[in-house]
């Protein structure tokens, strides 16, 4: 009988992700699955031609020489709670991570705690492998900790996340023990220095690539990621463009571990415009909706003996979005009309409570809503608004300066994961 031939279901393909703590284009292989139902990973190889005279009727080029490289990404799927940071991370930068204190064995910082610190020094002890808040609001940070030395003020190592601190902290800010439930904050990264985000290496497992079935997409950098509901039909969605570092074969089979984590269906979602999703400024007519972050990417090529990027810069960033509302009134016209730029705010809980709980926080400062057009041909009058982000101070993170939006997640992911 012949072989039987060689094919791969694209049913077993998975996708896994890390963050490369050791810098861009480290390609770290992946530490999380990611629960996607759409992926296209398109590598980009530049060809430079030789089209030297050689005293032949011909238009062709002679030779053809490897250039540069990179690949393009988009992936998507339903929004999960305990995955999405990673693509906020990424494209944002800037991250508050806030834990659920335990009630006991807080101290204090003896000393002020600096940008890039592995340790810090408290006024009392914590034992080894707590995971502790330092400081608050937006620049508080959670790491889990070594073992402490010292006899007072005792030295406290943070061993996850590496890297050390991200923020200043001054002497007698709170270091409390916390657990999850967790909150990460993210805002437009605007620190000193570069001010790029982290970069993640993508994993995809497909079958074809020889021994381990998978390949790494190094570096990648999200240049869009979207979001949608629509409150009849469908769960709350995401979306992401972007562009990585050439693939790579994985150096191992990768093993795909999904979250039980559910997604969440978009009637729960409850949007507040001019004020806060509740009371008198909660809008109870929007049917569905996008928004989208936008970021500017520029893969910039040096003479390094590679066809990878020196870096894949990220620029300015941008947020829109649309919202259709069931007619009770005028308002989202006279929104455009009299530019009110009101503030926007969508929320999105799972209803659950502890660490199972799961909710999406949007917050726009400021919302310019351009357009908003009248439908009539349905059951009933319908206006769809298109809206811009302004830049404000109060979306703004611990980097400072200004942001367009702050994305506030809940889930139960410990630190060091995004």
């Amino acid at each position: 009988m012949p072989a039987t031939p060689t094919t791969f279901a694209p049913t077993k393909q998975f996708v896994g992700v890390a963050a490369e703590t050791a810098g861009q284009g480290s390609g770290t292989p992946m530490t999380s699955t990611v629960l996607v139902d759409s992926v296209k990973a398109k590598d980009n190889q530049t060809f430079l031609d030789d089209k030297s005279w050689r005293g032949s009727m011909a238009t062709d080029s002679f030779a053809k020489i490897p250039g540069t490289k990179t690949a393009d990404i988009e992936l998507g799927g339903p929004a999960y709670g305990d995955g999405l940071g990673f693509w906020l991370r990424n494209i944002l930068g800037d991250v508050a991570w806030v834990g659920t204190s335990t009630g006991s064995g807080g101290t204090t910082l003896s000393v002020a705690g600096t940008v890039g610190a592995s340790s810090i020094q408290t006024a009392a002890t914590i034992p080894a492998g707590t995971t502790v808040q330092i400081g608050s609001g937006a620049t508080a940070e959670c790491f889990i900790t070594g073992t402490p030395t010292g006899a007072g003020p005792y030295t406290i190592p943070l061993t996850t996340p590496s890297g050390g601190l991200v923020f200043q902290h001054a002497i007698g800010q709170p270091v409390q023990p916390v657990t999850g439930p967790y909150s990460q904050a993210y805002s437009l990264l605007n620190g000193s220095g570069s001010s790029q985000p982290m970069t993640h290496a993508l994993t995809h497992f497909l079958g074809p690539t020889a021994a381990t079935g998978a390949r790494i997409y190094p570096g990648l950098c999200l240049s869009e990621l979207g979001l949608k509901w629509s409150a009849e039909s469908e769960l709350l969605t995401w979306s992401g463009k972007g562009t990585s570092w050439a693939s790579i074969p994985a150096g191992a089979t990768p093993v795909a571990n999904p979250s039980t984590v559910l997604p969440v269906a978009s009637w729960r979602m409850v949007i507040g415009i001019g004020g806060p999703a509740a009371g008198g400024t909660l809008i109870s007519t929007v049917s569905d909706g996008e928004l989208t972050i936008k970021r500017e990417l520029e893969p910039k090529f040096t003479t390094t003996g590679s066809q990878n990027p020196y870096i894949i810069q990220r620029g300015g960033v941008s947020v829109e979005g649309k919202l259709t509302f069931i007619a009770a009134d005028e308002s989202p016209l006279l929104w455009m009309l009299n530019n009110t730029q009101p503030s926007l705010q969508l929320i999105l809980d799972n209803g659950l409570t502890g660490p199972n709980k799961i909710t999406f926080q949007v917050d726009l400062g400021a919302a310019a809503f351009t357009d908003s057009e009248a439908d009539g041909s349905k059951s009933a009058v319908e206006y769809s608004n298109s809206f811009n982000a302004i830049l404000n101070t109060t979306n703004a993170g611990g980097s400072g300066g200004y942001s367009p939006i702050k994305v506030t997640m809940t889930n139960n992911v410990p630190p060091g994961t995004f």
